[in-house]
């Protein structure tokens, strides 16, 4: 009877002992496991993430105020009637002459390839806007070179610039030249024209041949628009004015308001649309 109990002991002993050997094994598995999918999800993160490299100028040989403030925006402008969305962006202090280099921090998981992209940079001093760049550009351009430049031109502070916005929203303004010369009626002899709403940020009108949508900023005598959305509607009249027109807009730097009449330039300062209201 002895002989059997120890002999039944010692069974029960090897068993306990397997099991908590494969308890052992089992923990030291699970946490490798766990170890490995942190490694894996660390590692995935990482790759995720990728940069820009960003030099903005400007050839205003005047010095920057005290305070002053550069703001670097990737930006989605891939939306005609709704503002643009910021992916990310870098603010940082700036003082004496540039090129001032930026390295943007992205999450590639955030660029869709059927999106438009724009990198946007500007610098104030608390909310004053005392440069800003005019012109679209999209880092992932197959041409598209790093360190990428960013061009900012001052902002010219006006006085009336409520008077102004105000001048500028609620009315229709008919294309009158274009690039230096006259513009004709586009499809059934209706006149392209231009209509901003303050409220949203958009602007829509007739292009020569289709409607359009697009989104806009003003500030300071500033005028920028995002790319346009146009109907794809084919007209015997109208489509040449509509490709230039279209085309030009990206280019909008800078407005007026004289008798009714919206003059808009270029970054450089020329003269590159006027308008007449219909009021």
């Amino acid at each position: 009877m002895t002989f059997k109990l120890k002999k039944l002991a010692l069974a029960t002993s090897v068993v306990l002992s397997a099991f908590m050997l494969q308890a052992c094994n089992d923990a030291d598995t699970a946490a490798n496991h766990n170890q490995q999918q942190t490694e894996s999800t660390a590692k995935t993160e990482k790759a995720e993430m990728k940069s820009l490299d960003v030099n903005v100028i400007y050839l205003d040989r005047r010095m920057l105020p005290p305070g002053a403030v550069l703001n670097v925006a990737l930006e989605d402008v891939s939306l005609a009637d709704a503002p643009s969305t910021t992916i990310t962006s870098e603010a940082m202090d700036v003082a004496g002459a540039p090129p001032y280099p930026v390295t943007l921090q992205y999450d590639v998981a955030k660029i869709q390839n059927n999106h438009r992209y724009s990198l946007r940079a500007t610098i104030k001093v608390g909310d004053k806007l005392v440069m800003t760049s005019t012109t679209n550009i999209d880092p992932f351009a197959a041409d598209v070179k790093q360190p990428i430049e960013i061009k900012l031109d001052r902002v010219a502070h006006q006085q009336n610039e409520t008077a102004e916005n105000t001048a500028l929203v609620g009315q229709q303004w008919n294309l009158v030249t274009l690039e230096g010369e006259t513009v004709k009626p586009g499809a059934g002899g209706n006149v392209a024209f231009i209509q901003f709403d303050m409220d949203k940020k958009s602007a829509h009108g007739f292009s020569g041949c289709n409607n359009f949508q697009g989104v806009f900023e003003t500030s300071n005598g500033t005028l920028t628009m995002g790319p346009a959305a146009a109907t794809r509607k084919m007209c015997m009249d109208g489509m040449e004015l509509e490709k230039s027109f279209l085309e030009t807009m990206p280019n909008f730097a800078s407005y007026v308001i004289v008798d009714n009449v919206l003059t808009v330039k270029d970054k450089q300062g020329k003269q590159i649309a006027t308008f007449k209201s219909d009021k």
